[in-house]
């Protein structure tokens, strides 16, 4: 594995190594403890395969595919202590996520895998990896065939997950749309609109709720925060309240940190809540990120881990 990785750095050089200034230092997140399980939300930087599969595809070559396989299995293994649910996000296919199972695998850990393949002209998906002591029942998307103005509302339609053991709840994966020309009145309105759906959602809801992944937008003031602050109102906790307030950031926008990945729970699964972590080593490090095409490091965002007791 990591003569693969080797072969990659050597054969693809690095643009830069000039990341941004002052990171904190890279670390892992502890491994959870007896009658403990662990779920992690991680955002996979865009892992695709080899295959032009639409207009938008921008295939790999095998061999970057299998350094980034490599790559990743090393980090949800090293860094993240093998968490029991993984609630990915950009990730292609079931195919690229059965190979990363794979990579898992022979690192000594029997992951399933469950991905629905959503509306993103480009084929980024939402997934989940989990193993035991968690068991799931069925699986479904939300919204998947709603439209705005003419579109999908989401390209990557949230991924349910029933888990069965080892407690009862239901888990939402997402990945909600960026902010890229935020400025757009479509822009914002179909941020706000999928932010609306889903907390209408959230509402209804009787039994415990889970909701993890990349929702691309944070606390505070302007039409940046308006889709965090509207789904807030679903009565939600996250967990980042958990971590002193200089930790509560997984990604960095010129620099500056940001919270954009969130784990919420319902107020009756915050007793069950042990512990919450965040990895370190990823975020605000474009250059390296850029110049080994997703190697070293593996993401563009760093993983928030919750632990719950059994």
């Amino acid at each position: 594995m990591r003569l693969l990785i080797l072969i990659v750095l050597i054969v693809i050089p690095l643009v830069a190594t000039a990341d941004c200034p002052r990171l904190a230092a890279a670390r892992g997140v502890p491994a959870a403890p007896d009658q403990v399980w662990a779920l992690a939300s991680l955002n996979l930087w865009r892992l695709r395969d080899q295959h032009r599969h639409s207009k938008l595809d921008d295939p790999v070559s095998s061999m970057l595919l299998e350094a980034r396989l490599n790559a990743l299995a090393d980090f949800i293994v090293v860094d993240l202590k093998a968490p029991h649910v993984l609630a990915l996000q950009e990730v292609e296919n079931q195919i690229v996520l059965n190979r990363l199972a794979d990579r898992l695998e022979q690192l000594g850990y029997r992951y399933r895998s469950v991905l629905r393949e959503g509306n993103d002209p480009s084929g980024m998906d939402v997934a989940v990896l989990y193993r035991s002591p968690v068991n799931i029942g069925p699986v479904r998307t939300l919204f998947s065939d709603q439209r705005l103005r003419g579109h999908a509302l989401y390209s990557r339609p949230p991924l349910v997950v029933n888990i069965q053991e080892p407690l009862t709840a239901r888990l939402v994966v997402v990945h909600w749309r960026s902010a890229r020309d935020l400025k757009k009145a479509k822009v914002y309105e179909k941020r706000h609109t999928q932010a609306a759906f889903l907390a209408d959602w959230v509402e209804e809801q009787t039994s415990p709720l889970i909701v993890a992944g990349d929702f691309n937008t944070t606390w505070g003031p302007g039409r940046f925060s308006a889709s965090y602050r509207r789904f807030e109102q679903a009565g939600l906790l996250n967990a980042w309240a958990e971590l002193p307030k200089k930790s509560r950031y997984s990604f960095r926008y010129r620099c500056q940190p940001q919270a954009l990945d969130h784990i919420w729970v319902s107020p009756l699964l915050k007793g069950a809540i042990s512990k919450v972590a965040v990895s370190r080593g990823n975020a605000g490090r474009y250059d390296s990120l850029y110049g080994s095409k997703g190697v070293s490091p593996v993401s563009d965002h760093d993983a928030l881990v919750v632990y719950f007791e059994r």
